[in-house]
This record gives C-alpha cells, sequence and structure tokens, in this order.
C-alpha cells in the first residue's frame, strides 16, 4: 500500500471533492493504516474506493457486467 516513487495516477483537476462523516472509531482505524503504511487518510480512502470499483463482486453494480 505504501506510495510509490512515481503515483500510479495524477490528481485530475476536474477530480471531485467529496465529504464524509466517520464514526470515531472508523477514522482512527483509517489514520492507524495510514500511519502503518506512510501514507495519507486521504490516500487510504481513494484506495478502498478504487478497490471497490475494481472487484468483481461489487457491492453495488453500476457499470455493464464485464
Amino acid at each position: 500500500m505504501p506510495r510509490s516513487p512515481q503515483r500510479k495516477k495524477k490528481m485530475d483537476k476536474s477530480a471531485h471533492r467529496l465529504s464524509v462523516s466517520l464514526t470515531p472509531e472508523q477514522h482512527a482505524e483509517l489514520l492507524e493504516i495510514a500511519n502503518k503504511n506512510k501514507v495519507s487518510v486521504a490516500w487510504v480512502v481513494r484506495e478502498a474506493i478504487e478497490r471497490l470499483l475494481r472487484d468483481e463482486q461489487p457491492l453495488f453494480h453500476v457499470r455493464q457486467p464485464r
């Protein structure tokens, strides 16, 4: 999970900013993951979203079946 010297994808200027509410426990767990891997909490959240969207059986299907 640690950040590589070259970022996989550069943040596009048209990237969308989101605001979410987390429980104290969720936030603490994200901080722990980020600190352990020397990345930001934002990176952890983006990586989690990317993995969800890549998953063969995502929680919610919004794309055409593969």
